[in-house]
């Protein structure tokens, strides 16, 4: 009898460390933050709003190729190179900080162009869609802000309110315009991302304060 329980406590416990190691090697790179989206004025940006990046629903294959590429430009020796360029280092001649910008630009186009064929035309598609909704509606808030703006020029305070309220309407055409586009699947993933980010966000502010 002892031995049967010591082989059954054997078997539990391989099978245990195999569905660890299992899951350590399945589990998948971040990439809630990856400025998959563009708008106007800056070019590739990071998700509008929480969670927007699960609505692509990106295959575990997808996201390490993605991870890797993104890691590749990372550790590429002319991008190291022109990273490390302090902004604040008056040695630092104009010819040097351009080459630095354009060597930039180059390894960024490179890593975009490359990601463009990990993506598929639906998930590409949708990327398109959404940036066209965010600019709808960050057009449209605008143009019912102006005026606002317009008359307090010469108070801070007043501005500064009035920028928190234009953000939150913002947010909230977005996500009026943005629940046309996406089906329920997409959805559901948005709304699990968001509140998965949502809590590490408030996770990663309580450590932060706790520390200070």
């Amino acid at each position: 009898m002892k031995t049967r329980s010591f082989l059954t406590l054997l078997l539990v416990g391989c099978t245990t460390l195999a569905a660890l190691g299992a899951e350590s090697k399945l589990k998948r790179a971040d990439l809630s933050g990856f400025p998959f989206w563009s708008s106007p004025k800056r070019g590739f940006v990071p998700p509008f709003i929480p969670g927007l990046n699960a609505t692509l629903q990106l295959t575990d294959a997808q996201a390490e190729q993605i991870a890797k590429a993104q890691s590749d430009m990372g550790n590429d020796e002319s991008v190291k190179a022109a990273r490390s360029l302090s902004k604040s280092d008056t040695s630092v001649t104009a010819e040097q900080r351009e080459k630095a910008r354009a060597t930039m630009d180059a390894a960024t186009a490179r890593m975009r162009e490359q990601i463009a064929t990990i993506l598929t035309p639906e998930q590409k598609t949708l990327i398109e869609k959404i940036n066209a909704v965010y600019a709808a509606a960050s057009e449209e808030t605008g143009i019912v802000y102006a005026d606002k703006f317009a008359s307090i020029k010469a108070d801070p305070e007043a501005r500064k309110r009035i920028q928190e309220e234009k953000n939150q309407d913002m947010e909230e055409q977005f996500l009026s315009k943005l629940d046309g586009i996406l089906n329920e699947s997409q959805k559901a993933a948005l709304a699990q991302a968001a509140e998965a980010e949502i809590q590490r966000n408030a996770k990663a502010a309580a450590t932060k304060k706790t520390a200070k």
